[in-house]
């Protein structure tokens, strides 16, 4: 369901920037509906997120707490989004950067 909600709302092909410049942009989590969410909601899983604001930095963290995971850029037309999967939270996670953001939802 996920992947054919991304391949109707985020067709294209993606651009991969270097991780400096995918650390500067603003980054938020996308939801099962197109939903934009800021990547503080992951605090419901980790109280000890901090500061933690893009896919890069959450990746280390978890994986700093000896979870396994894994990580791929999406194909989006505009701005940025990173896949991200964690197995043993069940997490399924899409990063996507506020210019990604902003057209998911005015669809």
């Amino acid at each position: 369901m996920r992947q054919a909600l991304l391949a109707v709302l985020l067709p294209g092909v993606v651009q991969l920037a270097p991780s400096g410049a995918l650390a500067a942009e603003k980054w938020f989590l996308l939801a099962r509906h197109g939903e934009c969410f800021a990547v503080r909601s992951l605090e419901r899983k980790f109280p000890d997120l901090g500061s933690i604001a893009e896919p890069e930095a959450f990746v280390q963290f978890a994986r700093a707490k000896g979870l396994k995971v894994t990580s791929r850029a999406i194909p989006v037309q505009a701005g940025s989004a990173v896949e991200v999967l964690v197995p043993e939270r069940e997490l399924s996670l899409v990063f996507i950067t506020a210019e990604s953001c902003s057209k998911v939802e005015a669809r």
